[in-house]
């Protein structure tokens, strides 16, 4: 059966679907810590790229872990948030099983309009503390990225 591929760091329902949107945090702590994919959950070589939403990018941080190229390319047109099929956010919080988390600023996004999505290309990054939830994410600070290249960019809804 053909079909969209699971995120590696894609938490799983009580009853073993997975929940899109969703993170196992074991995973997505591994993924950041380790530096791994969070499409496949192989180490990453020197190349990384982390997606990031303007919000993020003027941030230089985000809680999603990196990619490879392969499973950022891959990413960028199978997901219909990054790849600009989703004009906003889901409405409704999902249904979490336990030990599931969902995205620290979800009770922000949720109705929220979507933002443009960026693939910004990496020899390395590290991991910082975030202020607001106390969990670890990805930054490049003072990193010079490789490239930055917009994946989405629409404009933006006057608020």
């Amino acid at each position: 059966m053909a079909g969209l591929a699971v995120p590696w760091i894609t938490a799983r329902g009580l009853d073993g679907r997975y929940l899109f949107g969703g993170l196992d945090p074991q995973r997505q702590h591994e993924a950041i810590t380790e530096h791994r994919c969070q499409v496949c959950g192989r180490r990453l070589d020197w190349r990384s790229i982390l997606l990031l939403r303007l919000s993020d990018l003027t941030r230089h941080r985000t809680p999603e872990p990196a990619l490879d190229p392969v499973c950022a390319a891959y990413t960028a047109a199978a997901c219909p948030m990054v790849a600009g099929r989703m004009t906003r956010h889901r409405s409704t919080p999902m249904t979490l099983g336990h030990g599931v988390s969902s995205a620290v600023d979800q009770p922000a996004r949720l109705g929220a309009p979507a933002e443009p999505w960026f693939a910004v290309w990496l020899d390395r990054y590290t991991t910082v503390t975030d202020t607001n939830s106390g969990l670890l994410i990805a930054s490049y600070e003072g990193i010079r990225p490789r490239r930055i290249r917009p994946i989405t960019w629409r404009l933006l809804p006057a608020w």
